[in-house]
């Protein structure tokens, strides 16, 4: 649902629901909570209606969903490569296999269950044909079917430029989202204040912050700002609702975001792009992920090597020095946005299995590396991951915590 969630499962579940009511499909969408209230919300839903497929986005949702076990065709959105982001969580809290044991379930099971699969990247697409072959989805039944398609990056119809392009200076740099873990806070830092130094009239706006995962890197953020000679013109206002993110829009000059290296962004998907190019918001960026190959093949913004503060602040000067410059550029996105960047051209693959839903026809002869969370198999692999990281008492430990629910869960359904 469009109030729950993250920014990004929020923006792909929105984008997903659009394109399907456009193309006269009619969704019933449920956010169902993890556990088994959420399950039964699913089983809820199903039951007031005969749906002819699942579309599950987001991997905890389409993990309870899958739990409650529905009788259709299901696709599958992947949004994101779990391993890769939980990988760059480190292992600081010795929690590190623990964490990459529960993501490894998550997607195994994603993976065995779909009948249909798309990212949002060309490049995740290839990483997942891998993990369907390595599972044994795709056999010889099955060799006329590719059940995975890219539906990447693409501008949300009749949004409406905000920002069209004129001759008054480009001086207000925004920054939406969440500052994630693959998030360049220090680059970005670095380059604002050094062009803050050149030019007294650039303004820095943020929203978005912080995400369970990765508490720490706003923090930082938000602390060399109060020590900035420039503070007063960082404008930083956390999560806000959509009706004061689009009046942020509005007044927006350029935006910007910084990747650091690493294998969630070079398989990954950067949404809050989109939000800008469809609104005519010139683009400031780092390479690594697919979607600055775009902004810089079709002239949708500017592309700078990642981790290069100097480079970020050229580009925010030659934005700020250059009117010209940034309406050629809103003129490119406004063309990209109707053409390749089309939300109808995008989700075709998508339309055309709704309106048809199909199941891939060959079921996995692999074993999954890992077994369904809370399964003996994958209990009996905490175990183990547990002591090696915590030792032997900390493992104990957190096999009581696990066992004595499901025990209460056994007991209630005798």
């Amino acid at each position: 649902m469009p109030d729950k969630g993250t920014g990004a499962c929020i923006a792909r579940t929105d984008r997903f629901r659009i394109a399907m009511e456009r193309a006269g499909i009619h969704v019933t969408t449920v956010s169902p909570p993890q556990g088994r209230t959420g399950e039964a919300e699913v089983r809820n839903t199903l039951s007031r209606s005969d749906f002819t497929g699942a579309v599950l986005i987001s991997p905890f949702p389409a993990e309870t969903a899958l739990a409650s076990d529905p009788d259709l065709p299901i696709w599958i959105d992947l949004n994101g490569m779990h391993p890769a982001e939980v990988q760059l969580q480190g292992t600081d809290s010795h929690r590190s296999r623990e964490r990459l044991l529960r993501i490894l379930a998550l997607e195994n099971l994603l993976i065995s269950r779909g009948d249909m699969f798309s990212t949002p990247s060309r490049r995740q697409r290839d990483a997942v044909l891998g993990e369907l072959f390595l599972l044994g989805r795709l056999d010889g039944s099955s060799a006329d079917e590719v059940p995975v398609v890219p539906i990447p990056h693409c501008a949300l119809p009749d949004t409406g430029f905000v920002k069209g392009p004129d001759n008054a200076a480009c001086t207000r740099i925004i920054s939406t989202g969440s500052f994630n873990l693959w998030f360049d806070h220090e680059a970005l830092f670095l380059a604002l204040e050094s062009a803050m130094d050149d030019n007294p009239d650039l303004v820095f706006t943020c929203t978005g912050g912080a995400t369970p995962f990765s508490p720490g890197r706003y923090q930082v953020f938000l602390e060399k700002v109060s020590s900035s000679p420039h503070s007063s013109r960082f404008e930083m206002l956390g999560w806000i609702d959509r009706n004061d993110l689009e009046g942020v829009y509005s007044k927006a000059s350029m935006a910007v975001y910084a990747d650091l290296p690493g294998c969630e962004t070079i398989l990954g998907a950067r949404t809050r792009a989109l939000d800008w190019i469809s609104r005519g918001i010139p683009v400031v960026c780092t390479s690594g992920a697919e979607i600055s190959e775009d902004i810089d093949k079709h002239g949708l913004g500017i592309v700078v090597k990642q981790q290069d503060p100097e480079a970020l602040r050229d580009a925010f000067l030659k934005l700020a020095a250059s009117p010209e410059l940034c309406s050629r550029i809103v003129d490119n996105q406004r063309n990209w946005c109707t053409d390749e960047g089309s939300m109808d051209r995008i989700f075709f693959p998508l339309i055309e299995w709704c309106r048809s839903p199909t199941r891939l026809s060959s079921p996995a002869v692999g074993r999954s590396t890992v077994s369904r969370i809370n399964s003996p198999g994958y209990l009996a692999r905490l175990f183990r991951e547990v002591i090696r990281e915590q030792g032997i008492l900390h493992g104990l430990y957190r096999m009581i915590e696990k066992i004595i629910p499901l025990l209460k869960k056994l007991r209630k359904k005798d």
